[in-house]
């Protein structure tokens, strides 16, 4: 089950010029660290992930430049992470946008073992199968390629920021890790032709 949520959050801000397009965008950003840090969030666990500015040749007025800051931030409690992040883009204010959280596994390191075990029980029994039905037996294992192993993690979509009290609603469900192998067999009869090749996948 996924124990970490990862939120995409940024600040986008206009202005007659890139300064201050930038300064609106950066105070936007300060609000919401703030908020983050008062719900325990760590300063190693928020990084920038993008600065741009450009011009929108489409807006009427002076306030063309536009401004973008990225923000992203990793939160270690997936039951109260909507919370969290619907506060720091309310406290952001109108430049403030979220554009989305996935929600991951932070060490998938068992999960993906077991996930090999049961591809590798797959090819065996596969390949055990086909020889079977060829009249032949299996004997040593010449080779072992893996891929495919992942853990694929779950998006939600992109939101606009509003200034109001708000909780993000976000689910933990379940999270798919796969594995693929394929293996290359030896005959064990004692024949000199060829070898079996099994493959095997798991999903769990």
């Amino acid at each position: 089950m996924p124990d970490t949520a990862i939120a995409d959050l940024g600040a986008e801000a206009r202005g007659i010029d890139a300064e201050r397009a930038l300064a609106e965008a950066g105070l936007c950003l300060d609000r919401m660290r703030a908020v983050l840090r008062d719900a325990g969030v760590d300063d190693v666990a928020m990084r920038t992930t993008q600065s741009s500015t450009w011009t929108d040749s489409s807006a009427t007025g002076s306030s063309r430049v536009v401004a973008r800051l990225g923000l992203q931030v990793t939160l270690r409690d997936v039951a109260v992470a909507g919370d969290v992040v619907g506060a720091a883009v309310a406290a952001g204010g109108e430049p403030a946008r979220m554009d989305g959280i996935r929600l991951e596994i932070s060490d998938p390191t068992e999960p993906r073992a077991r996930a090999r075990e049961a591809a590798w029980a797959d090819a065996v029994a596969r390949a055990t199968q086909w020889a079977t039905l060829a009249g032949r037996r299996l004997g040593e294992v010449q080779w072992v390629t893996e891929g495919g192993t992942d853990a694929a993690p779950l998006r939600m979509g992109r939101m606009m920021g509003v200034a109001k009290a708000m909780s993000v609603p976000v689910e933990a469900g379940q999270q798919t890790v796969s594995a693929e192998v394929t293996v290359r067999w030896a005959w064990g009869d004692g024949a000199d032709d060829g070898d079996g090749l099994g493959s095997g996948r798991s999903l769990g």
